[in-house]
């Protein structure tokens, strides 16, 4: 009985923080997100915008949501080569997005970069009626 109380002690958690699927991350994603510097918009056909833009005319680039982790490319002026990043979903609902990333590669990688980064918290920018 014991050992029966400890598995779903232990298992229980991890069923209740499990996210839901891609398809319903990416439907939540969809939608203007408001960080520290940045506001970075997620449209439906998979095209991000940052606004304002970030250094190197980083203004926007392609995402899409696999295994849970959202995957963003993006093209550097005069570079020849995309950049990428993963991040990790910890949490995403309808007001607050929190992820961090944990690979990210090309020429638009921060020098120094340490990975898994610190968990980056943005909150949804709704729409003023």
């Amino acid at each position: 009985m014991r050992a029966a109380l400890a598995i779903v002690a232990l298992v229980l958690p991890n069923i209740a923080l499990a996210l839901p699927d891609d398809a319903t991350l990416s439907r939540l994603l969809v939608g203007t997100w408001h960080g520290h510097r940045h506001d970075t918009e997620y449209r439906a056909d998979g095209i991000w915008i940052l606004d304002p833009p970030d250094e190197g005319d980083n203004t926007r680039g392609k995402w899409q949501i696999e295994h849970g982790r959202l995957i963003e490319t993006w093209r550097l002026t005069d570079e020849t080569e995309d950049s990428s990043s993963v991040e990790e979903i910890i949490e995403l609902t309808e007001k607050v997005f929190k992820s961090r990333i944990i690979l990210q590669e090309g020429p638009g990688r921060p020098e120094g970069q340490v990975l898994p980064s610190e968990i980056f918290t943005v909150t949804r920018v709704t729409e003023k009626k």
